[in-house]
């Protein structure tokens, strides 16, 4: 028997919780903010806990000063979708032409102009560069969730902003009162 989806709502300014425990799993233990969701279209976001393995920021940021950033700044793998582009998740105080506000306090620019800016410290205040991106095509997202892959949360600035990468993953489960240990232990096991 297929199981019938359910009508369709927008998950554009959710997180998606991995409820995978599989290290070997691209998406093991991410949590991905989706920026764009539509029945017609599919869905786009970007994982917030995965930095780029061999990618340094003065590659993306070459010819640019950015040694206030410091040294432990990094470039995150968005996803593996499109690893040729680039994408600046920014607070929405920073408005460039292209800059396009996702959510009240949340607003996502991709043009070189915010890294110019960014590097000439005229940037936004809270940023993430990406490269790369997740995607899936209508009814795929709807799918997966069904499936036990994903777990909806509501979206926090502060988890995108300001909790460590190591430690998004447990927080964005806290957020739902859901304790990362247990969901680790019975992943995988039927």
């Amino acid at each position: 028997m297929v199981k019938e989806l359910p009508p369709f709502e927008s998950l554009a300014g959710k997180l998606l919780i991995s409820a995978q425990n599989d290290a070997g799993d691209f998406f093991n233990k991410s949590v991905i903010l989706i920026t764009e969701h539509s029945a017609e279209e599919g869905a786009v976001g970007y994982l917030l806990n995965r930095p780029m393995q061999n990618l340094v920021a003065q590659e993306v940021f070459k010819d640019r000063d950015i040694s206030f950033l410091g040294s432990d700044f990094v470039i995150k793998n968005g996803g593996p979708v499109d690893v040729t582009h680039g994408a600046v998740l920014h607070s929405a105080e920073y408005k460039a032409i292209d800059s396009h506000t996702l959510f009240h306090n949340l607003a996502i620019t991709e043009t070189q102009q915010i890294l110019d800016d960014i590097s000439n410290q005229l940037g936004p205040q809270h940023f993430v560069v990406f490269i790369g991106k997740s995607a899936w095509a209508p009814g795929q997202l709807e799918e997966e969730i069904m499936g036990n892959m994903w777990i909806p949360a509501p979206y926090s600035f502060d988890l995108v902003f300001n909790v460590p990468d190591n430690k998004k993953w447990q927080e964005a489960l806290a957020t739902l009162n859901i304790d990362a240990n247990l969901l680790a232990n019975r992943a995988g096991k039927a």
